[in-house]
């Protein structure tokens, strides 16, 4: 491990947590980031939740004032419009993504992956890499349609790279259109144990309130089962 990234991580990275309308999964995935990396810049946004969920994240921000810092958004902008407004929003060079219904086991990760992406410049990010086609479903990564995939639920990626790039979308699989296009300029996509790290419960808040793509999302599956 290289001592000068672990020296200097709090001014290296921030880490962000979007929530939606489920307050029991963002207290638990924030505590147990807060028990690994007390002190790491965290960056922690409401998307339009009207709920519990607001006096929860406040709580954590009254916590720790100086590391935390809380945005609450008057409405859902889902998660990939939420994603790229982090982004806007940070200026550490490194940006760890974590989703809400995560539950972090042991720490370690931060450091491991940002060393991963200082190893070369040409590297973008970092995290669980998997292979979708164009409409985001999961393929074999041998496919011909095959297009490289860093799961966001745990991911850390260089934000200066990121905003050369296509901005994150309301998408179900929202880092699609970014990571085709850093795949095409030969950006490295790297994959990484998250699993020795963080239980990923998995479509925690899409399972309570689906992915609110409306025509556009059934119209997307449709043309994926019939292979268009």
């Amino acid at each position: 491990m290289k001592q000068g990234a672990r020296m200097g991580i709090e001014g290296l990275v921030t880490a962000v947590i979007i929530n939606y309308k489920t307050p029991d999964l963002v207290r638990r995935v924030v505590a147990s980031f807060r028990q690994h990396y007390p002190s790491l810049p965290l960056l922690l946004i409401d998307n339009g939740s009207h709920d519990e969920s607001e006096k929860v994240l406040q709580a954590f921000h009254d916590q720790q004032p100086q590391t935390t810092r809380l945005l609450l958004n008057a409405n859902n902008l889902h998660h990939g419009p939420a994603m790229d407004q982090a982004l806007r929003e940070i200026a550490t060079p490194f940006v760890l993504f974590l989703d809400s219904d995560c539950h972090v086991i042991n720490g370690g990760f931060v450091e491991q992956m940002l060393n991963k992406l200082q190893e070369q410049d040409s590297f973008y990010s970092v995290g669980k890499r998997i292979s979708m086609d164009t409409r985001g479903f999961d393929v074999s990564e041998g496919m011909s349609n095959a297009i490289l995939y860093i799961r966001p639920l745990c991911m850390m990626l260089k934000r200066d790279m990121y905003l050369t790039l296509p901005p994150f979308e309301r998408h179900g699989t929202p880092c699609l259109r970014n990571m085709r296009s850093a795949a095409e300029r030969s950006l490295g996509l790297l994959d990484f144990p998250v699993e020795q790290f963080v239980e990923h419960e998995g479509r925690g808040t899409a399972g309570r309130f689906g992915y609110q793509l409306g025509w556009r999302g059934k119209l997307n599956y449709l043309l994926h089962k019939i292979g268009l």
